[in-house]
């Protein structure tokens, strides 16, 4: 699948909630994307996701050490989207800082998809550029933030088509990730069902020495946490603190959380195309924590990653389901169009079809094809006397019976119109269409149904016409039908409930 020229990739949401500016194409395609964070860095529209190659010409960029622009032939993001992989320091006209620029080649795991991911990323100050002084806090904070973005980029990349048998460890990752940035003792997914009427923990990272309540946590119904769904609901956050602070409202809330030794909790809901899907959230154990706008910031990165990277992964589970109806809908109508829709044998159809591709490999070959032609005598009469119901289920069984004696490859039992059947035998000489035939009156003899109507019989009985034929190139099919019918007709001439051969 290649992505059309404008057309966003289906897991572009994954890479537009990135901070880190990024840049992707495609091999062999001209649209680069753009995330909001590489907008907002190369001062361009919000609205401009979509750049040409020329937009991407007019990105200046200048070499940190010479502090002069690039030549075209040597712009990092150009090389870049030619496939080269990069890992170099540059300046933006417009921005003071030095930037880090990275490029690595992608490739989608469940199609031929590959492209290429840019990303720019803070290094550290240019120099002659005046700055505030910053504590060592501060540099641990920022080199922390630095370090989460790098790792969202990794993860967000492995979750871009991900394999639905991966999928678990990469959201586990993710949570462990957070989990760690935000200093806490536990990070977990819960999903809502589809009414959202209870949820369910499905994925959870615990620290070291922490108590798992996964297995518990499981279809937890609205109305033993009501006040938590509300907030999730309706603000799309539930933030706490400390626990003892919860309002009165949140007694069955306040009760769960000290079962699980919970002193403080952060959750984020995960909403997909406007659907609500579930939350990430985090707690503490061992002690409380006041939440900071970076946890906040980065379980929600977290949470609309795994939202969309969910999102995906339904999308793509129903489209193989939907693939995969249409490939049963496809069998059904092709065995409705090749079978009796009575008897459940071979049709007319399907008799013209294999009856020509038999003649043409017995030509090949040199190998002989027999044919046999059967009608059921005096059925008029069966039916006008015991009803169309009761032709109908002859007909079933007898078909059954000429059904179970074509054994071989490449034989077919048809019915051929009405009550009449046909039976090819490629590779079957006189002889053995004659053993054939007398094999389908002794099944209509086993068989045994009466027919009081009959002048021939006592119970139901066939006229039987065959013919055996060593096709050559000038051979037609309609030579070979015309063969059977004429012997058909002397068996019937003969009195019915005979067997006659092209020959006789």
């Amino acid at each position: 699948m290649t992505i059309q020229t404008g057309t966003l990739p289906h897991f572009w949401p994954l890479l537009d909630a990135l901070p880190v500016a990024l840049l992707y194409t495609e091999h062999a395609n001209p649209a680069v994307f753009a995330n909001m964070a590489a907008l907002s860095l190369f001062h361009l529209p919000t609205n401009k996701t979509v750049l040409t190659r020329s937009d991407v010409q007019q990105i200046q960029l200048r070499c940190p050490e010479k502090l002069q622009s690039f030549k075209l032939e040597e712009n990092p993001i150009l090389q870049a989207l030619s496939g080269c992989s990069l890992q170099v320091p540059v300046v933006l006209e417009h921005h003071s800082a030095t930037l880090f620029l990275h490029s690595t080649s992608v490739a989608a795991e469940v199609s031929d998809t590959s492209g290429i991911v840019i990303t720019l990323q803070p290094l550290y100050c240019a120099p002659n550029v005046p700055t505030l002084p910053q504590t060592s806090s501060d540099n641990a904070e920022l080199e922390e933030a630095l370090e989460f973005d790098k790792l969202m980029s990794v993860i967000s990349t492995k979750l871009i088509n991900v394999q639905e048998n991966m999928l678990d460890q990469h959201i586990e990752d993710a949570l462990a990730a957070v989990g760690e940035f935000c200093h806490a003792d536990r990070s977990y997914l819960f999903q809502f069902s589809d009414n959202m009427s209870e949820m369910s923990n499905t994925h959870e990272w615990v620290r070291s020495g922490v108590t798992s309540h996964k297995d518990q946590l499981q279809q937890i119904p609205e109305i033993a946490l009501p006040y938590f769904f509300q907030q999730v609901k309706r603000y799309h956050v539930f933030a706490i603190n400390d626990v003892s602070t919860l309002p009165a409202e949140a007694t069955a809330e306040k009760q769960e959380f000290e079962a699980e030794d919970i002193q403080s909790v952060l959750c984020c809901a995960m909403l997909a195309d406007d659907k609500l899907l579930g939350f990430v959230g985090c707690d503490m154990v061992s002690r409380q924590r006041n939440w900071t706008n970076n946890d906040w910031r980065r379980l929600k990165l977290v949470g609309e990653i795994i939202a969309n990277t969910l999102q995906n992964v339904r999308y793509r589970r129903s489209l193989q389901d939907m693939q995969q109806q249409l490939l049963l809908v496809n069998l059904e109508l092709q065995k409705q169009a090749t079978q009796d829709g009575l008897t459940a044998i071979a049709n007319r159809r399907q008799f013209d079809i294999s009856l020509q591709n038999e003649l043409q490999r017995c030509a090949r070959n040199q190998y002989p094809l027999g044919l046999i032609m059967i009608d059921i005598d005096r059925f008029k009469r069966y039916n006008d006397y015991y009803g169309h119901q009761a032709g109908d289920d002859t007909l079933k069984q007898v078909a059954q019976q000429f059904q179970r004696l074509a054994k071989r490859q490449g034989e077919l039992a048809a019915r051929y119109g009405g009550e009449e059947f046909a039976m090819i035998l490629p590779g079957s000489t006189i002889e053995d269409c004659e053993r054939i035939a007398k094999q389908i009156q002794q099944a209509l003899v086993t068989l045994n149904i009466a027919h009081a109507k009959s002048d021939i019989a006592s119970n139901i009985t066939a006229s039987i016409g065959i013919t055996c034929q060593y096709p050559d190139k000038t051979s037609t099919v309609d030579n070979i039908i015309k063969a059977a019918d004429q012997a058909l007709y002397q068996a019937k001439a003969a009195g019915r409930n005979c067997i006659r051969n092209s020959s006789n």
